[in-house]
């Protein structure tokens, strides 16, 4: 059976220096049917950024599907962002339903190509040191653990990646945001300040180390259901999604 949270300890690699020519290879465990290269992701040229009336209508009809958002005010500067509980009874989590963007005088984060814009849309892209300490007080960074009980809160399914992605804004296949996730194809940013995959991958740190002590990182891509891998750069410019403090 296909395993939807798989997290190895793996290295991220780039081909190609433009947005036309990258793509993305990363070692996990073998899926019975499926060969290592079926994880390696192609992604294609992105025209024009996801604009914020499709952010908007990404989660209009999980909205009609009578998902329950609440709201999160920062106090730290007055931001706020929507939230959605996952799961019910005791292993329920609320998830912020945003990628944080935390406007701090020091720019410990950085937007996608250093463009304002596209904070705005997508939020700030994190190291992971700074990632874990960026979570509004009583909100905390996930852990590894934390991503597979979302897992295990929406049944397991063969198709959670898809059920988690937004529902517009792919550049190659849409999700369908079952759950008001609305996991945004926010890309990601290397050390060498090189920008990759905005519209391709949704990039999330978590809080976990793998045995070697390599930050472990949680990814949906439009291509497959979602995986997840131990970095060997901390450096790397990641989304930031927090989870409630239980």
């Amino acid at each position: 059976m296909k395993k939807l949270f798989v997290f190895v300890a793996a290295s991220l690699f780039l081909f190609g220096c433009g947005e036309d020519s990258k793509s993305v290879s990363i070692e996990t465990n073998e899926v019975p049917g499926e060969s290592s290269d079926s994880l390696v992701e192609s992604s294609s040229s992105i025209e024009e950024p996801l604009s914020s009336d499709a952010i908007v209508s990404s989660s209009s009809e999980a909205e009609e599907d009578k998902i329950s958002y609440g709201i999160l005010t920062d106090a730290r500067d007055g931001q706020t962002y929507k939230t959605v509980v996952i799961g019910e009874g005791e292993s329920a989590q609320e998830w912020m339903a945003e990628n944080l963007n935390y406007k701090e005088v020091n720019q410990f984060g950085s937007c996608f190509k250093n463009q304002e814009y596209y904070c705005e849309l997508y939020g700030k892209l994190y190291p992971w040191e700074t990632a874990k300490k960026m979570c509004p007080e009583g909100w905390r960074l996930p852990s590894k653990e934390d991503f597979e009980q979302l897992s295990a809160n929406m049944g397991n399914s063969f198709t959670e990646g898809e059920r988690l992605r937004s529902k517009e804004g792919w550049s190659y296949k849409n999700g369908t945001d079952n759950f008001g996730f609305n996991a945004l194809p926010a890309g990601f940013k290397l050390a060498s300040e090189d920008y990759k995959n905005l519209g391709d991958g949704a990039y999330f740190w978590t809080s976990s180390e793998s045995e070697d002590g390599q930050p472990i990182s949680f990814s949906l891509t439009d291509r497959f259901d979602g995986e997840s891998t131990a970095l060997d750069d901390s450096r790397y410019g990641l989304s930031v999604r927090c989870l409630k403090d239980e």
